[in-house]
């Protein structure tokens, strides 16, 4: 019964390494699920109920509720420029989920934004 247990276990294992790891890429349809932050006591999450949803395509393409707009990504930094504003961020990729990735407000020299820290997780949804 022993070897019987072994070999599935060895076939399940053998079979889960024929796939790929995924890999992190920001193209996708991505939503908000988290933001997260500090009040300089203790770190705080919020699960956002229905999240800020954005679909970065090829061609630099970023797509909100609103409108087109365009983006520019470098490594981790995310530039979002809209007709008459922009937004900067940084990207932090999940640890160990790659279809995670959180957002980090940044000004335009990719420092951060917040005093206390603060940034949203966005899981990709397609």
């Amino acid at each position: 019964m022993e070897k019987v247990f072994l070999l599935i276990c060895i076939t399940i294992l053998a079979d889960r390494c024929n796939f790929p790891p995924k890999e992190f890429t920001l193209i996708g349809k991505w939503k908000a699920i988290e933001s997260s932050g500090s009040d300089a006591n203790k770190m705080f999450e919020i699960r956002i109920e229905d999240g800020n949803e954005i679909t970065f395509e090829k061609g630099n393409i970023a797509i909100d509720k609103l409108r087109n707009n365009t983006y520019e990504a470098f490594e981790n930094s995310l530039h979002i420029s809209f007709p008459k504003e922009e937004y900067y961020y940084i990207i932090n990729r999940h640890k160990t989920d790659p279809e995670k990735m959180f957002l980090t407000p940044a000004d335009e020299y990719y420092s951060i934004a917040c005093d206390e820290g603060c940034s949203f997780l966005y899981k990709k949804i397609q």
